[in-house]
């Protein structure tokens, strides 16, 4: 599990043309960056669920905030954690792409502050049809 958490941004695969054909839609530019992004939180969501299976909530979101992943008392992803992933300095850089893959339609929630962290709640409908045909 924890060799896992270790590579989140690498074991998913995206539809890359239908991507680009709902942020031209939106008349959004997307990087690497947004992936990455969208693949982290798509990946701790699904680890939290099944850490939390196995351990119960409250010990598999103190595994995660020891490993990083988690801001502190919550189950939100951190900004921090989650700028090395882009390779960016700031936070903002994080917020920006977040902003932007909600103009996509993936509801993301938000946790301001220095501790702040981002959760997925859902993917739009094209996402999930993508994500069903793989």
């Amino acid at each position: 599990m924890i060799e896992r958490l270790k590579s989140l941004e690498h074991n998913r695969n995206f539809e890359f043309w239908t991507f680009l054909e709902k942020a031209y839609e939106k008349n959004l530019k997307l990087d690497l960056g947004h992936f990455k992004l969208l693949s982290v939180l798509l990946n701790v969501s699904e680890i939290y669920k099944e850490l939390s299976d196995e351990l119960g909530k409250k010990d598999a979101r103190k595994m995660l905030e020891k490993e990083g992943m988690f801001t502190k008392n919550s189950e939100y992803v951190s900004g921090e954690y989650l700028k090395k992933y882009i390779e960016r300095d700031s936070r903002v850089a994080v917020h920006n792409r977040i902003n932007e893959l909600r103009k996509l339609g993936f509801i993301i929630e938000t946790k301001p502050g220095p501790l702040g962290g981002y959760k997925l709640l859902k993917t739009p409908e094209w996402f999930e049809n993508l994500e069903a045909s793989m």
